[in-house]
């Protein structure tokens, strides 16, 4: 057992000695800013894997125990053990895998989108007043324009030397709206999840319902749009328009949430020329990212051939 398994199962144990401990799952990969340990399927502890990532953690207990009156989809309590400690209860549930979801059948699929388009509403329509009398701040993931220039430049400079020129050119196209319109940036505010993956929709593969979301950590002050881009990114926009058939988005939202989703595995090259720059991997993950394409196994319906009557 590694030493710092030790040091958490230790400081478990005397925090809160009537636990079981004699089945305990660590898990070091799935949280960027925080170790997990899961307690016989009961309780679930979060370490800050730095001293500056404790903040995550608390800005994730506070979010939490402010819109749980506020939203239908009940959510878990987040205990704050210590700065860099947080403790939940488990939820049962597994990632929205997308294969899972496109699998479903009709009525499933529009079960989830109805839940998710829930949720973000509700989370969404929180007055911004009620946000900031509770002390939540702006969400690192709201960049202004002026903020989105500098880190496109920045980022073309970092990934240049390594793409092809179609890649290049493919860069451009994504970036170029955004650049040339002056207002594609511009939105109000409202209080978003901040990092709306599906690792972090828990789906009850046998109600066929989303049972929680997890994961506030990002959250705060911050463009809709970046929720519907991580669903956009993952999912793809069939699902998005099932979304909007219960949230309804606006076309300047969603082409935001395009440029979010597109520009987001632009963001990782960039961290990654860094790393091969610095020689220094410690946070490399390789992302994956679902697809508009269908899951294998699942034949496409013919449209446009028409067949002639024998």
């Amino acid at each position: 057992m590694h030493y710092n398994e030790l040091k958490y199962m230790e400081l478990i144990k005397g925090r809160f000695p009537q636990l079981d401990l004699s089945k305990i799952e660590f898990n070091k990969t799935d949280g960027s800013y925080s170790n997990i340990a899961v307690v016989n399927n009961e309780v679930v502890f979060k370490f800050s894997k730095y001293d500056w990532s404790a903040v995550y953690l608390r800005n994730e207990a506070e979010v939490v125990s402010f819109i749980q009156s506020f939203t239908d989809l009940p959510l878990p309590d987040v205990e704050i053990v210590e700065q860099n400690v947080t403790k939940r209860a488990y939820i049962k549930g597994s990632p929205l895998y997308r294969d899972v979801l496109m699998k479903s059948d009709y009525s499933t699929q529009d079960a989830v989108a109805r839940q998710i388009a829930t949720f973000l509403n509700q989370l969404h329509s929180i007055p911004a007043k009620k946000v900031k009398k509770a002390g939540i701040g702006d969400s690192r993931m709201n960049l202004v324009r002026e903020e989105w220039l500098a880190e496109l430049e920045t980022m073309e400079r970092k990934i240049t030397p390594y793409c092809t020129n179609y890649v290049k050119e493919y860069f451009h196209q994504i970036i170029r709206p955004a650049v040339d319109d002056e207002e594609f940036f511009e939105f109000e505010s409202v209080l978003i999840h901040g990092d709306m993956a599906p690792w972090h929709i828990l789906f009850d593969i046998d109600s066929r319902k989303i049972n929680s979301v997890i994961g506030f950590s990002n959250s705060g002050f911050g463009d809709p749009a970046y929720d519907f881009a991580m669903l956009l990114d993952h999912l793809g926009e069939t699902f998005i328009r099932r979304i909007q058939g219960y949230y309804p988005v606006s076309p300047a939202c969603l082409d935001r949430a395009r440029f979010y989703a597109h520009i987001s595995i632009f963001m990782w090259y960039r961290d990654v020329c860094d790393m091969i720059t610095t020689r220094d991997f410690s946070r490399f993950q390789i992302p994956v990212a679902g697809r508009d394409i269908s899951p294998f196994g699942k034949s496409l319906p013919v449209t446009g051939v028409k067949r002639s009557k024998k």
